[in-house]
Formats: structure tokens, C-alpha cells, sequence
């Protein structure tokens, strides 16, 4: 898989920046035989006994970093704890990039590159003088579409 798969335009206006209130008016893509526009609010009509509803109550973080190895200009977008501090990434650029490699995101924080696992994606380990949630608050941007 190549992190280019992942690139698109999607206008800013098109990229919801905070939750709508109330929350049930939020949008919901309702797929049976056809793709319909709904809202949160007709779920209840939406479902029966029989249906199986999944929930995503997944917390996003800040995750997208940007530094630099050197004079270039490193863009990594975290996706996968490891442990440890330790992340898989995409990375642009990242053809470059080794086993070994720092990517400096600002004083005090840095991702030492731990593979190059190519298409793109990288493993890094994160290194803070300072807790690492609070470095990704301070230096993190949150990674919209």
C-alpha cells in the first residue's frame, strides 16, 4: 500500500472543524441497496432487532507532526501504537529516510526512525524531555482529511 492512496482534494469548507449541536443532527450515510443522506436523529428508524450496530468511540489525537531531518522538511502522520513510545507512520518524505535517522519536531521532542517499512510508512520512537501526551498536544495537529 503507497500513502499516495490516501491523498485527495477535499475543500477546507467540507471538513467539519467541531462537533454540530444538537449531535443528533449530525449527518449519517445510510447504505442499503442505494446511498441515502440521513441524520443521527432517524437512526432509531433505521435499525431493527436483527441489525448489528458497531460503534467507533475512538479518541483522535494530535498525530500529525511536522519536522525536519537536516534541512529537509519531514511530515509524519502517527497511526499505529506499538508500545513503548514506539509508532508506525506515514511519512512524506520518506524514501529517504533510515533506520537511525531524527526527525527534530522541536526542541525537546524528536521521532528517531527505528525502520523504513517502505510504501511510505516508517516506525519511529518518540522522544520527549517532557510527557509525551503533552508533547503531541503541544506540537501535534490533528489529522483532518
Amino acid at each position: 500500500m503507497k500513502v499516495e492512496a490516501f491523498d485527495y482534494d477535499l475543500p477546507e469548507r467540507q471538513i467539519a472543524q467541531h462537533p454540530i449541536e444538537p449531535r443528533v443532527a449530525a449527518r449519517l450515510l445510510h447504505i442499503r441497496h442505494d446511498l441515502r443522506d440521513r441524520r443521527v436523529a432517524d437512526l432509531a428508524s433505521l435499525v431493527d432487532a436483527h441489525d448489528l450496530l458497531v460503534v467507533n468511540d475512538t479518541k483522535v489525537i494530535p498525530a500529525r507532526l511536522y519536522g525536519r531531518r537536516g534541512a529537509a522538511r519531514i511530515e509524519l502522520l502517527l497511526h499505529e501504537p506499538l508500545g513503548d513510545d514506539r509508532w508506525r507512520a506515514f511519512a512524506k518524505p520518506a524514501r529517504k529516510l533510515k533506520a537511525g535517522d531524527t526527525v527534530a519536531v522541536a526542541d525537546g521532542f524528536h521521532a528517531l526512525v527505528l525502520a523504513n517499512l517502505g510504501g511510505g510508512e516508517i516506525e519511529v520512537e518518540l522522544v520527549a524531555e517532557m510527557d509525551l501526551d503533552a508533547a503531541l498536544a503541544a506540537h501535534g495537529l490533528m489529522p483532518l482529511p
